[in-house]
């Protein structure tokens, strides 16, 4: 009899963590199809909702700190509870900030709600297909006339979000889709931040890094960021697209620039072809190591792209304006206004498991997936 009822408990305690398949969420107006992915903030799926149609949604489970009896979310300790608790209230507040953002090449937040002691968030569905698989599976469909209108829409979509106080910090290749239209869509602001536009706010540790793509302030407790990081990581993209090889870690390039090395980052400049002068020149510029060697705001980015030539065969009408006369360098050039890391007293963050996440309970307020640029206190 006691083996029976150890099995029995066991069996119900024993859960993986993404819901089932077919699993009904407020009051059966989403139902579970699949599992889309998982990572260490949440758990993704496509879902159908009341009228029959494709939906994405998100759940809030950080595998550190939860576990799943069969549907609710639980702490995986006593002690993690009040963490758990945090990570939930700044996961509802950071995506009903979200639900406020409407622009074509943002992916839009449909319905914020709680359930199962967690949060949940509704987004649109998007037919199409990342630009990391793109790039591996299609590389002629990213031409320089496509990179080029992806990249501007994409500075113009950035330049958007960081106007309503928030920070991306976690901008790759997989995270920017081509919908069935052909338009840019960011995606996935599970790691975002809140922000001041303009000022830096200073890293408590970072909630998500990825190799390549993070510049280095996200690595150091203490970094500064601001619209610069953002500005780092889509430029680390974009260079993916061209290159089709993922740039070198902003770690290396730092420890490179610290031992009076060579940056072991090739520029693109003058590497390729087909590109409007001025282009491949302001991606290196956005990719700089340190945050005031970057453009300081997607507005100054988007000004430069604005100047661009127009090459031959290749329509710039999408964000040329012929009449603002191109920028003067040492005008444009960062200032001392937005300082770069103490080098000295920076300390890496513990890494998770795998060297590609890990979660810094001092920075609950960056959860949501956005940093609010200013009125987090971390």
């Amino acid at each position: 009899m006691a083996i029976e009822l150890a099995n029995r408990i066991a069996k119900e305690s024993d859960f993986e963590d993404e819901l089932p398949v077919g699993t009904l969420l407020l009051q059966g107006q989403y139902r579970i199809a699949r599992l889309l992915n998982s990572g260490g903030f949440g758990i993704t799926y496509l879902a159908r909702d009341s009228l029959d149609r494709d939906v994405v949604i998100k759940e809030c489970f950080v595998s550190a700190y939860c576990r799943r009896t069969r549907s609710r979310v639980r702490p995986r300790s006593q002690g993690a509870k009040p963490d758990l608790d945090l990570i939930v209230r700044h996961f509802l507040t950071e995506a009903r900030r979200l639900a406020t953002l409407t622009h074509p090449n943002i992916v839009g937040v449909r319905q914020v709600f709680e359930e199962n002691d967690t949060a949940y968030m509704a987004l649109d569905f998007i037919q199409g297909d990342d630009l990391m698989n793109l790039v591996q599976t299609q590389p002629t469909r990213l031409d320089p006339a496509r990179i080029v209108g992806i990249t501007s829409k994409l500075v113009s979509a950035l330049g958007y979000v960081h106007d309503h106080d928030l920070l991306h910090c976690d901008i790759s290749p997989d995270n920017i889709f081509l919908d069935s239209r052909g338009e840019p869509i960011l995606i996935d602001f599970g790691a975002a931040r809140l922000l001041r536009v303009g000022e830096a706010v200073r890293n408590s540790g970072p909630l998500v890094v990825k190799d390549g793509y993070s510049p280095q302030e996200l690595y150091f407790a203490g970094g500064h960021t601001g619209p610069w990081t953002d500005i780092y990581s889509l430029a680390a993209t974009m260079a993916w697209c061209i290159t089709g090889e993922a740039p070198v870690t902003s770690q290396s390039r730092l420890a490179a620039v610290v031992e009076r090395r060579p940056d072991p980052h090739l520029p693109l400049a003058g590497r390729f072809e087909g590109y409007p002068a001025g282009f491949l020149e302001s991606l290196d510029r956005a990719m700089a190591v340190m945050p005031a060697g970057r453009f300081q705001s997607a507005g100054d980015w988007l000004h430069v792209l604005n100047q661009l030539d127009e090459a031959e065969g290749m329509n710039m009408r999408l964000f040329r304006r012929p009449s603002i006369r191109a920028p003067d360098p040492e005008k444009t050039a960062p200032t001392a206004e937005t300082p770069a890391p103490a080098l000295a007293a920076a300390t890496p963050s513990p890494q998770a498991k795998g060297g590609n996440m890990a979660i810094n309970l001092n920075g609950l307020n960056e959860i949501g997936g956005f940093i609010q640029i200013g009125r987090a206190h971390v």
